[in-house]
């Protein structure tokens, strides 16, 4: 395969590009990633958490699983998950922010979000994700809740109470993406501060095959 692109997103930074149908988007990363797409034609048709849970009929995305829009159309489809057998890919939280620890903070709940320290971020996914959306002039209010790649989640389903675990990847792994339509991607390198060893660099790479 040739490489189109090839790219890092610094820990705690966002990243987005077009994307062309059949190109392959492979995330490299031992860190929780942030992700979402919009359809290249019309932005407002961009992902949608419910939506693609309905689809694959799994709280989870999963290799083979796909992306689908908030129209019903497929945007992309996970064809390889370095993850797979060590956690799942959450679909139930969205993405973490400034507003939301000092939320935390305000509530006593800080040491849910932060491990290492009880310090709250300048900025979080929603800010990263707001910022690498700007060039193509989406705004916030338009990004939709995000696929939290590596976030895996204890999901009680007596109570339906969520917990955040310390599982990730020893070393980065990667998921490859399959573009079902042209497509701007983003994500966000998230802090991660709920993890050990906090945020990380994320590699993104595009692929002709």
């Amino acid at each position: 395969m040739r490489i189109v692109k090839q790219e890092v997103a610094a820990r705690n930074t966002g990243w987005s590009s077009q994307i062309a149908r059949g190109q392959i988007l492979r995330l490299s990363a031992r860190t929780i990633i942030d992700f979402v797409a919009f359809d290249a034609s019309d932005y407002r048709d961009c992902f949608d958490q419910a939506l693609t849970k309905e689809a694959n009929r799994c709280i989870y995305l999963k290799r083979g699983h796909s992306m689908v829009s908030r129209s019903g159309q497929r945007l992309l489809v996970m064809v390889a998950d370095g993850f797979e057998g060590l956690g799942t890919h959450d679909m139930q939280f969205g993405m973490c922010s400034r507003a939301r620890h000092e939320r935390s903070a305000a509530e006593g709940r800080l040491a849910e979000y932060l491990h290492a320290d009880l310090k709250v971020p300048t900025h979080g996914c929603a800010e990263n994700l707001t910022s690498a959306c700007k060039p193509w002039g989406i705004p916030y209010v338009d990004i939709p809740s995000p696929v939290n790649l590596f976030q895996n989640m204890v999901i009680d389903q007596a109570t339906g109470g969520m917990r955040r675990t310390q599982v990730r990847p020893d070393a980065p792994v990667d998921i490859d993406l399959v573009a079902e339509t042209d497509l701007l991607v983003a994500f966000s390198a998230c802090p991660d501060k709920a993890s050990r060893t906090g945020g990380l660099e994320v590699g993104a790479t595009i692929l002709q095959p």
